[in-house]
């Protein structure tokens, strides 16, 4: 059977296995908060997938093998491997990723208006939305180059198969759906690896293959034409304008790896899942990916741009077609799942903003998750047809990639100033931001329509985006007054509300992180930071550091305990034991209901799935549950938590 032939059969299989994943979460879907943040269910391992697959995609088999074939290997290696691995995954992943989850905003626009106000809110939103456009759409562009090279067909015919793909499990599951499908890419492409590698070593052998047939020098120095791009330049490609793409803007400024902070179980987990990505994205992207490009280029040495006429970005659509059709069939397959994976996640990204941070906050502030699930997956409809206009954008994958993480450049500089600079202030934060918006939006329009070559002239948008944004935003701010956290007021200004004793009681009982205050309220991060900083200035509760993770962690003053209703011996002893009155109800429910899955809680306690999550997460900390599960969590109860519903059982039948 021909390579077509086996691709096709293996396309039909995945995409029915696709379509599957989309029909069995969407059963998983009862809230808005299951669409776009999977509720905060997803474990380590799935994470790593998660975050390794979004890296590991279409864009990214496109564009590793063409950096080498452009200007070498050393080049190929650190235009995705160092700058976007280990520089941008990796300072994710310790800088941002922790502080993403335990401050509980669903959408990194959403952050904004807690460490800001919800003027920066819309701007970034406004500006990452338009990024996530383009990024998605790059990544179903990429995959089309690479399935032309190898097919033959249609651009047109691929890019709307794909998309009608990507749109239909996406648009019935949401963030679980990708979830699942990631973890599936994710095991495709293990077997992928080393499947390559065998190939390469079996139809080409060594390094000196490559260093015989290259016709352009050093191919570690200098690409097929005996040239290479320039480490330090302003013009895209250069290593100095990836750092900054891919390093900075690509990454901290994006909603869809924000998402993936936002939807795992803990702080912990967000970090770690970055860094185990970050190493198996700098093993694919940064040295399998480039060397494929460099036996490329020995193979064929006429073929690609600028002595043939195939572009680089097609190499290994090309080399599919060289090789075996069994093994180049499932290569091709990977490229599917890995364009169509991303392509999701950044999907999802966007929807998530627009529903968020656009509709949900203008349109319908009061209405329920539960009433959200509906407009939440037309808004994901209405922007999937969005991006499938933009794929037509000219230049290609590359100049299409770039143009899109151009524009998470202002949200990148502002997540990283509010983060750990105590200075910044509200008014610098949104002058730098509409600032840099503008300043991309009049080089767009210029380079779009020719009236001024902006590119061709000074070199690529992002670099002097980025001084913009920061020069804009640090001027403002020192010139204006900061967002004074902490800042007593006087009782006698302050009037509690019950959500605000809620709060405080949500504190005393150990929720004390803005994350869990949040899902308990079942609200906006918005609302809750309002009463923390509410609160905060009474003098009611403090913060435990004024930046990073501790800037969302409180406790409560002397005075906000007094506010609060006194307790009971029993009460105290069972807060100073990590557990209340609801939190026992749960450990009796699971002792007798063993390898429970946690979301079906919501209906015995009566609290939102969101703040069952937080229960459950605080009963695991406190060793009284004990989890599994590797989508869904499974709950049962341990030892201690047995000692403890014995201890307590009197207390328990007084409730009944």
């Amino acid at each position: 059977m021909s390579g077509m032939g086996i691709f096709a059969i293996f396309f039909i299989i995945f995409g029915i296995i696709m379509l599957r994943v989309g029909l069995v979460t969407r059963k998983w879907i009862e809230r808005s908060s299951d669409f776009m943040l999977a509720g905060r269910e997803v474990n380590l391992i799935v994470n790593v997938l998660g975050v390794a697959s979004i890296g590991y995609a279409g864009t990214t088999l496109a564009l590793s093998p063409a950096f080498s074939l452009m200007g070498g290997l050393v080049k190929g290696v650190f235009m995705l491997g160092v700058c976007y691995a280990l520089v941008g995954i990796v300072s994710y992943g310790l800088l941002v990723a922790p502080i993403a989850r335990r401050s509980g905003a669903h959408t990194l626009p959403e952050w904004m208006e807690i460490r800001y106000d919800n003027k920066v809110r819309t701007v970034i939103a406004l500006t990452s939305i338009v990024a996530m456009i383009g990024i998605t759409a790059n990544n179903i562009v990429s995959m089309a180059y690479i399935l032309a090279g190898f097919t033959g067909w249609n651009l047109l015919l691929m890019i709307t198969v794909c998309f009608i793909v990507l749109l239909s499990f996406t648009y019935l599951g949401g963030l679980w759906a990708i979830t699942l499908t990631d973890f599936l890419q994710g095991v495709i492409c293990i077997f992928a690896i080393p499947l390559l590698v065998i190939v390469l070593l079996m139809k080409f052998g060594g390094w000196d293959f490559v260093s015989a047939g290259w016709p352009g020098g050093n191919p570690l120095y200098t690409g097929i034409a005996g040239t290479t791009f320039p480490w330090f330049s302003l013009r895209y490609p250069s290593v100095f304008v990836a750092l900054f793409l891919y390093g900075m803007a690509l990454v901290w400024g994006s909603n869809h790896y924000w998402l993936r902070a936002s939807s795992v179980r803990t702080d912990k987990v967000a970090r770690d899942s970055f860094l185990w990505a970050a190493l198996i994205l700098f093993i694919a992207n940064g040295i399998l990916y480039p060397i494929l490009g460099s036996y490329l280029g020995s193979a064929f040495p006429t073929t690609f741009a600028p002595i043939g006429k195939v572009p680089p970005a097609a190499s290994f659509g090309i080399f599919l077609k060289s090789i075996n059709p069994a093994a180049a069939a499932y290569l091709l397959l990977t490229t599917v799942a890995a364009s169509i994976s991303t392509a999701t996640a950044t999907h999802i990204a966007g929807t998530s903003m627009i529903f968020r941070d656009v509709y949900q906050r203008v349109f319908r502030p009061k209405a329920k998750p539960e009433e959200l699930v509906v407009p939440s997956r037309v808004i994901s409809l209405i922007f999937g047809i969005v991006c499938l206009a933009l794929c037509f954008f000219p230049g290609g994958p590359v100049y299409l990639f770039a143009f899109g993480c151009a524009w998470l450049a202002p949200s990148a500089v502002i997540v990283i100033l509010g983060m750990y600079w105590k200075k910044i202030t509200t008014a610098g934060a949104f002058v730098g931001g509409l600032g840099g918006i503008i300043f991309l939006s009049v080089w767009t329009i210029l380079d779009l329509t020719k009236l001024y070559p902006m590119t061709a002239k000074f070199g690529h948008m992002v670099l002097p985006g980025v001084v913009i944004t920061f020069l804009l935003t640090v001027i403002v701010s020192l010139f204006t007054k900061s967002k004074y956290f902490g800042k007593s007021e006087g009782t006698e200004k302050i009037k509690l509300t019950d959500t605000d004793i809620k709060v405080l009681g949500y504190i005393r009982k150990g929720y004390t992180q803005m994350a869990e205050i949040t899902d308990m309220l079942d609200a906006d991060s918005s609302v809750s930071s309002k009463i923390i900083e509410k609160l905060e200035s009474a003098d009611y509760l403090r913060r435990l550091a004024g930046g990073g993770l501790g800037f969302y962690t409180f406790e409560l003053t002397e005075k906000g305990k007094t506010i609060l209703p006194p307790l009971s011996s029993k009460e105290e002893k069972l807060i100073k034991d990590n557990l209340d009155i609801l939190r026992l109800k749960v450990l009796k429910y699971i002792s007798t209901n063993p390898n429970l899955l946690a979301s079906k809680l919501a209906k015995i306690t009566g609290v939102n799935q969101m703040g069952n999550s937080v229960i459950i997460s605080s009963l695991i900390r406190g060793n009284f549950l004990k989890e599994s599960g590797i989508w869904r969590r499974i709950v049962e109860i341990t030892t201690k938590g047995k000692e403890a519903l014995e201890n307590n059982k009197a207390l328990l039948e007084g409730e009944n």
